[in-house]
């Protein structure tokens, strides 16, 4: 009785909604018309999504310690080398070029590199791990350094 009521009360919430038509056919039914109704091109880049590699968490921050700037964080899951990059200006006309490749060490797979900044103007940083082992290519957020 109190699953039937629950049920109830789920499908009329879906049916206000507009989605509760699926819910009240048969399974089959249901299954062709969500079919039918999609696209192809929603319906690929759908499985696509179902295929996309995970991506590396890089825990990355910048901290300052005894006066000096440190870009550090850490690989989670895995290991593998942490390549920072470094640019110029925030338009999309500066490229990225490679500042520095670091190694991860410890249990926790932990990086660090010391980050200098410009005296005058901005420098932004960003840093990726390459995709290997299952995973994506993942990327640590962007940061920018200047002096006051």
């Amino acid at each position: 009785m109190r699953r039937t009521f629950t049920t109830l009360i789920a499908t009329l919430g879906l049916m206000v909604a507009g989605l509760a038509a699926p819910l009240l056919l048969s399974p089959a039914s249901a299954r062709t018309q969500s079919l039918g109704a999609s696209p192809t091109g929603q319906s690929t880049a759908a499985h696509q999504s179902m295929r996309a590699k995970p991506h590396r968490d890089l825990h990355d921050t910048i901290v300052k310690k005894r006066g000096k700037l440190y870009f550090k964080g850490r690989v989670d899951p895995g290991h593998g080398p942490v390549v920072v990059q470094k640019k110029a200006c925030a338009s999309k006309h500066c490229k990225w070029k490679r500042f520095t490749k670091v190694a991860t060490h410890g249990p926790k797979e932990k990086w660090s590199v010391h980050l200098p900044a410009p005296r005058h103007g901005n420098w932004y940083w960003r840093g990726y791990v390459k995709a290997y082992g299952g995973y994506a290519k993942s990327w640590t957020g962007k940061w920018k350094t200047y002096t006051l």
